[in-house]
């Protein structure tokens, strides 16, 4: 009996043993070495979708270009354009371009011009001829594909023109603000069917632009709560124009647009043009609401139209910047002016830092909503 329990504990030890000793010799393990570097370099060669594709200074080319030469002088994969047709058809795209803003800026000089030297009648006739000539070269040119630019141009110029004119009649005491007020409401109400009259962007954009001066002036009248209600049925206006155009053009300048011109608002502290006064806006309050609510749309949009192409991105590729998508672009350029804002708080620590964090929160959800994380589970910490 004394023995037993030595045995026992020696029948435990082999038990255990024969449990642990187990022969994995025979059993084959794939080799996924491949696998993973594989997939390394797809991780290394997808794009953000959200940022797109940014110049690096430093990224060594692979060799896998198209046009790319090799050592030995062959081109494995031919460019689609070669270098003499890609210099020319850029260059007359930036060239027309110049040309427009050039047409744009001389009219309104003229505009300016005949409103100042000109005695009122005669200003108002010659500005009201020049009107009615940009919209009938737009008629004649814009159905025409290679006049289209420069009919849009006219049209473009037709409007200035307009806006000038009623800016004028205030000036010449014909009407008072609050008229003025009205005149320019409507010739916005004009442009916005212009734009869908020849079906161009960038008519449309003049038209939300001006909404979004016509809302810095509204504080002559309606003080800072007008200022901040006209900015943001300015960025709704822009927004909802994108999304019945389906443009993304118009949605990444309304989110540009907007936060710079609310950090315009914060940062400065107000001043006047003519007999039109813009006001800053210094209540806390209103101005960290109309933060919130611009912000909160235009992260909306900018994952929206994410994919979509824009001027933004197309100029920074003119210069040779890469191409980034329209979130990237359109959030950088709106964070400029939400930075002002910041700025303008930097002296009340936590009304600055609440700002941020909500900036962050907003743009990065808006991030990962383009990264393809389910809207669900961006929102619910967010709300939560």
């Amino acid at each position: 009996m004394s023995d037993d329990p030595l045995d026992d504990r020696i029948i435990r030890e082999r038990e255990f043993r024969r449990r642990v000793n187990v022969d994995l010799s025979d059993v084959v393990v794939p080799e996924r070495s491949g696998d993973e570097e594989e997939r390394r370099e797809e991780l290394a060669a997808a794009v953000d979708e959200a940022l797109g594709n940014v110049f690096d200074p430093f990224e060594q080319a692979s060799g896998d270009e198209p046009g790319a030469i090799q050592e030995d002088g062959s081109v494995p994969l031919a460019p689609e354009r070669d270098i003499v047709t890609e210099v020319a058809v850029e260059g007359e795209r930036r060239v027309n371009w110049l040309l427009m803003v050039a047409m744009i800026l001389v009219y309104s000089a003229i505009g300016i011009q005949a409103g100042i030297a000109l005695s009122p009648y005669l200003a108002m006739a010659v500005l009201l001829i020049l009107a009615a000539v940009g919209f009938a070269l737009g008629e004649r040119w814009v159905p025409e594909r290679n006049m289209a630019l420069l009919g849009v141009t006219w049209v473009i110029i037709a409007m200035k023109v307009l806006y000038g004119l009623a800016i004028e009649l205030n000036r010449w005491d014909y009407i008072g603000v609050e008229s003025l007020g009205v005149l320019l409401l409507f010739l916005v109400a004009v442009n916005v069917l212009a734009s869908y009259r020849h079906d161009h962007d960038a008519i449309a954009a003049q038209s939300t632009l001006v909404l979004l001066a016509i809302g810095s002036t509204a504080g002559s009248v309606l003080g800072e709560i007008g200022v901040a209600v006209m900015i943001l049925v300015a960025t709704l206006l822009m927004h909802g124009l994108a999304l019945h155009r389906q443009s993304g053009n118009l949605a990444a300048l309304g989110v540009a647009a907007s936060n710079l011109w609310i950090g315009m608002h914060a940062i400065t502290g107000g001043f006047e043009i003519g007999s039109l006064k813009i006001l800053s806006l210094e209540s806390p309050l209103l101005l960290f609401l109309l933060l919130m609510a611009v912000t909160g749309i235009n992260a909306a949009m900018a994952a929206r139209f994410a994919r979509e192409d824009n001027w933004f991105s197309k100029a920074f590729k003119a210069l040779g910047l890469g191409e980034p998508g329209l979130w990237g672009v359109s959030i950088s350029l709106g964070m400029v002016g939400a930075l002002l804002t910041v700025a303008a708080s930097r002296e009340e620590m936590g009304y600055a830092l609440g700002m941020v964090s909500f900036l962050g929160a907003a743009f990065g959800g808006s991030y990962l909503s383009v990264r393809g994380v389910e809207s669900r589970r961006v929102a619910i910490p967010l709300l939560g």
